[in-house]
């Protein structure tokens, strides 16, 4: 755990700025500044999540697009074949 705080070291020290400045918030009986500032938080994650989320979805979509043209590939490759097949038996 150490090394991934230290990996994002920057971010880290972000989050402890933030805390204490919802915490001074608080301490000095602010509630409703401190809720508005965790909420302006909230939303800058979902944010990120909805961006996550449409990054995996794009993959995906990339995926099945990979799996369907792989099976599209390999259908042809029967495909020819029995064709082949029975074109060369017919012609014997």
């Amino acid at each position: 755990m150490r090394e991934i705080l230290e990996r994002n070291s920057e971010a880290v020290r972000e989050a402890g700025r933030k805390l204490v400045e919802i915490g001074a918030e608080l301490a000095a009986g602010k509630i409703d500044d401190a809720l508005a500032r965790v909420e302006a938080v909230r939303q800058t994650y979902r944010e990120w999540e909805e961006l996550d989320q449409a990054a995996a979805d794009i993959e995906g979509v990339i995926r099945d697009r990979e799996g369907m043209l792989a099976v599209q590939h390999v259908l042809a490759e029967l495909v020819g074949t029995v064709l082949g097949s029975v074109l060369r038996s017919r012609l014997s």
